[in-house]
């Protein structure tokens, strides 16, 4: 069913099917009676289930050859694993996948994996397996960086993390196809700036966080787009505080943002200017609540860049995209209380950008990450 207003979601019958089972009656399921008629109709039931798994043991016959320009015996190289492990490639990646994308316990996943196809792991071979797979990615982590560093417009927020129990701070940069994480010890700005480089492309978008600013500064003054739901948020709170001069101040600014998203992006520069001595005109009032007044100017200081989404069709006026990005994670921080040293930090970095990125592309790391480790070098 659905409520009311929505289409009911099921379940579509199944174009192919594997096997038929006949299914005859030759006495009455209710009174057990064997005086049945002849067939009076037909009806099609399709049903879909896991069948029984187990694990496949591949045996690798590797030659093994002197090579007179090397100077030295070389073999052929195994695709489907990483060099020296046991466990192959697709088990792995699930592994991974288990760990960080549907974030399971340690302790749970060779639970799973021993009940569902035989695969028997222990919980020291899952962190041993993880430690493979990003450093396997860490060349894809690099390039995954670049892009965000060229990309025209970039979303970027941050949330808190625990590594041995302290807070430290996850970052999150997103861009068109791709998301990228970097945890480190600071909120300040010397994190993106050593993620974004002296002299990064596009617009940033964030949420106002101060350090934001010295990144702008520190990186050629390039344009900046504050985040309207968080200063929405701002003005739904200060409506709730300083009376009918809060709320007609949060009625105004978000007609504001309203005509502006209106727009679509397709703005000129006549229309931005007119949306600023909009805002002017609603930011120098003589507020009478003091709330009203520090707010307004500090907003008024930014009123240049409120806009910009207004006119180029690759930015929002919202950092809506970086705040889902950095929501995966906080579940995973509830869930497992954060990592246990710097190097399950730098996994998880690396682990996380690749499963979300993969994610973004409507695909997933099972999927994809034998292509996303073929350039890495062991």
């Amino acid at each position: 069913g659905a409520q009311i207003g929505h289409t009911r979601q099921i379940r579509k019958k199944c174009d192919n099917f594997d096997k038929t089972i006949f299914v005859n009656i030759d006495h009455c399921p209710d009174c057990g009676s064997s005086e049945l008629s002849r067939t009076q109709e037909v009806r099609e039931r399709y049903v879909e289930d896991i069948p029984p798994q187990r694990t496949l043991i591949t045996r690798y016959v590797i030659e093994r050859r002197y090579c007179r320009n090397c100077k030295r015996i070389v073999e052929g190289e195994v695709s489907d694993a990483l060099p020296h492990a046991r466990i192959g490639l697709n088990a792995m990646f699930i592994v991974v996948w288990l760990k960080v994308g549907l974030r399971l316990t340690v302790s749970a996943i060779p639970q799973v994996l021993k009940k569902i196809c035989g695969l028997t792991l222990s919980e020291g071979e899952v962190i041993k397996i993880c430690d493979l797979i990003s450093e396997a990615l860490g060349p894809y982590y690099e390039e995954l960086i670049s892009e965000v560093r060229a990309a025209d417009a970039r979303y970027m927020d941050e949330t808190s993390w625990r590594e041995q129990g302290k807070t430290i701070w996850m970052w999150a940069f997103v861009v068109k196809g791709v998301t990228l994480y970097k945890i480190a010890h600071s909120r300040g700005h010397e994190v993106p700036l050593e993620v974004l480089g002296p002299s990064p492309n596009g617009v940033d978008i964030h949420d106002r966080w101060a350090p934001y600013n010295i990144l702008a500064q520190k990186t050629g003054n390039r344009p900046q787009q504050p985040c309207w739901f968080h200063i929405l948020g701002d003005t739904k709170e200060i409506a709730q505080f300083c009376g009918e001069e809060g709320k007609q101040f949060h009625k105004d600014m978000k007609c504001i943002f309203k005509k502006a998203k209106d727009f679509n992006h397709n703005g000129t520069t006549e229309d931005v200017e007119q949306l600023v001595r909009e805002v002017e005109a609603v930011l120098n009032r003589n507020f009478v609540s003091m709330r009203c007044k520090k707010f307004a100017t500090k907003i008024l200081k930014e009123r240049d860049k409120l806009f910009i989404f207004v006119t180029n069709p690759v930015v929002d006026g919202t950092n809506n995209r970086a705040e889902r990005a950095v929501r995966p994670n906080v579940v995973l921080r509830k869930v497992t209380g954060g990592t246990k040293s710097p190097k399950g930090t730098k996994n998880l970095e690396v682990l996380a950008s690749a499963i979300q990125t993969c994610r973004m592309n409507g695909t997933d790391l099972v999927e994809k990450g034998r292509d996303l480790i073929s350039t890495s070098s062991y």
